[in-house]
């Protein structure tokens, strides 16, 4: 009777090793799968302005015309520049407006791109998106008269710290 005991928890065994050994191969196939087909995360900022086809600078780079879809890599501040141009008379008596806008905007980060989850959303076999949509009114410039122009910059001269002395040696070599 012992030794068919002892031959039954062998056989037991040897079926509960196969049985783990096929829950470890199973294992390995879905992370083998899962290595193979990695998931992605596509950030993109768009930029609408009014008026439209403005030139937009993200950070001090051109990157396009409005409306205009720029793929991004980071969150944070960004800095945003929009300069437009507009003809509101005709083509034999041109009148030109021009419009200017100087401002910040903070692209956040969506929860899959947060401290861990970021990790499992780039491994994972799912495509995510994060689209940021950034809308603009961008002010006409004011035109100035040449006397405002001047009177402007006597202003800003009278902010200036007063020149130092003039070294009383020359500058360079003797």
């Amino acid at each position: 009777m012992c030794g068919y005991n002892l031959a039954m928890k062998i056989k037991r065994g040897i079926k509960l090793g196969l049985l783990n050994q096929r829950k470890v191969f199973a294992a390995a196939v879905v992370a083998a799968t899962i290595g193979f087909v990695p998931g992605c995360v596509e950030r993109s900022i768009t930029v609408v302005t009014s008026p439209q086809h403005a030139v937009v600078y993200l950070n001090d780079v051109e990157v396009g015309r409005s409306p205009c879809k720029v793929p991004f890599e980071w969150y944070g501040d960004y800095s945003v520049r929009l300069r437009a141009k507009k003809n509101l008379g005709t083509t034999a008596n041109p009148h030109w407006v021009y419009y200017y806008l100087h401002t910040h905007r903070t692209a956040h980060a969506p929860w899959f791109q947060w401290i861990g989850p970021d990790l499992f959303a780039e491994l994972m076999p799912i495509h995510f998106k994060d689209d940021k949509i950034w809308a603009f009114i961008v002010p006409p410039v004011g035109r100035q008269t040449s006397t405002e122009l001047i009177k402007n910059a006597e202003h800003l001269k009278a902010q200036l710290p007063p020149a130092s002395a003039a070294p009383s040696s020359p500058v360079g070599p003797r």
